[in-house]
């Protein structure tokens, strides 16, 4: 996440479209995520704002895309399918999920759902997945004290030694030596 300069609040309350691009941003009130030039109602101040560089880091947080200023671009369709389950996993990833309820969820073949994800993403929904489950546990991690095996089935994987096994592939440190090096 990037910063509230004074700049980017600036950018926000002129609506300057000039920033668009350069970083996207949250209202904690309804959890919405804009580009600086959306022309919604803002009623905020800036303790409600989030800065983000990325959709999937907005995305990661629980927020949703405006749907005023939609501010990951206009979506084909098969791109409104990935951008929907990503906002579905960021809301569920801590529950079971598998490619097959996935596809049911949204009404579309696994093959459908597999092919969209790494066509427009590079990667598939599984490693989505884990990679925002990593995420929150790094957070998990650095923010709290709470066991490794707890923050494992608070992110959605129950069982400790899978958890660590993907922990240290995709962060490349145990998570006892994560938490160490950033807490």
């Amino acid at each position: 996440m990037y910063s509230l300069t004074k700049k980017r609040w600036q950018a926000i309350n002129d609506r300057d479209s000039d920033y668009d691009g350069r970083f996207i941003y949250g209202v904690m009130t309804d959890h919405r995520v804009c580009c600086p030039s959306c022309q919604r109602e803002k009623d905020c101040s800036p303790e409600d704002i989030r800065i983000f560089k990325t959709s999937d880091e907005a995305l990661f947080e629980g927020f949703i895309p405006c749907p005023d200023c939609h501010p990951f671009g206009d979506l084909s369709e098969k791109a409104e399918l990935v951008n929907q389950v990503k906002v579905y996993l960021a809301h569920h990833y801590q529950d079971r999920i598998t490619l097959e309820s996935l596809a049911e969820a949204f009404q579309v073949s696994t093959g459908v759902l597999h092919r969209a994800f790494m066509t427009l993403t590079d990667e598939s929904p599984q490693a989505y997945l884990v990679r925002l489950r990593m995420y929150h546990a790094k957070k998990m991690l650095r923010d709290g004290n709470e066991a490794v095996a707890l923050i494992g089935l608070k992110v959605g994987i129950p069982n400790l030694s899978y958890f660590n096994t993907v922990f240290k592939q995709q962060v490349g440190q145990t998570a006892v030596q994560y938490r160490k090096k950033n807490n």
